[in-house]
């Protein structure tokens, strides 16, 4: 069979993704490791996503008082709304696309660790889209975990999921992709993989990508943060 053509591209910036993570792990400092490990994968999103996405850092809110925790790869648009706090900012849950947890070596541990942060993104409310829905959609931030390397997919799938994920790349193994998105089986598992390394930067590629351009043409809409407007006056606000 042939490959698909994009394959040798994913691969071969898989296995420069990996040779980057081997050299930092002569550090000997774990939080350099860990820095270095979300900065590889922040640069490679920067090159390859549409212009109109950023990649941030820092806490998703939603209008029914819910909120996320600091995360360490928010995938936003370029005119989210924001709130400034002196450090990592807070992004409204209407303009965020994508979560990554980005984690070294993807042990169980580790894996309920990245899924319990997810489990805070899940729960999130965004208003509802305004504009023409053109394309395939999530009306949520896609949930996803992205490792170097981890346990194989059977260890990984005795833990308790509950369809949190919805990828699991593994960069040195593949990628586990939830029912139910862009790719279709009948078997009823709720999860699949593939097994190679171009598989878990390709089809993280574009499940990012496919899923962006409808999420990019939907308006925005925020008024339930502010509403209801007549409550913005103080009681003790006497003016006329």
């Amino acid at each position: 069979m042939k490959r698909p053509i994009l394959y040798p591209y994913f691969d071969e910036t898989t296995n420069l993704l990996l040779a980057d993570y081997r050299r930092s792990k002569k550090q000997a400092a774990s939080a350099n490791v860990g820095f270095n490990r979300e900065l590889f994968c922040r640069e490679f999103l920067e090159r390859v996503l549409p212009p109109r996405l950023s990649v941030r850092h820092g806490e998703i809110w939603d209008s029914q008082g819910n909120t996320t925790g600091q995360l360490e790869i928010i995938i936003l648009r370029d005119d989210a709304a924001s709130l400034e706090f002196g450090g990592a900012d807070v992004y409204l849950a209407e303009g965020v696309f994508a979560v990554i947890e980005v984690k070294s070596k993807l042990t169980r541990d580790k894996l309920q660790e990245a899924v319990t942060a997810l489990k805070r993104v899940r729960n999130l409310t965004p208003g509802g889209p305004s504009g023409f829905i053109l394309g395939p959609t999530l009306r949520r931030p896609l949930a996803c975990i992205v490792a170097y390397e981890g346990a194989s997919w059977d260890t990984l799938l005795k833990e308790e999921l509950g369809g949190v994920p919805d990828l699991i790349c593994i960069l040195n193994r593949g990628i586990l992709i939830a029912a139910g998105h862009l790719l279709r089986w009948d078997d009823g598992k709720p999860y699949r993989w593939a097994n190679s390394r171009a598989a878990a930067l390709g089809l993280l590629y574009f499940h990012l990508v496919k899923y962006s351009a409808s999420f990019l043409s939907l308006g925005l809409a925020l008024e339930p943060y502010f509403e209801p407007f007549d409550e913005w006056g103080d009681s003790q606000d006497t003016r006329q």
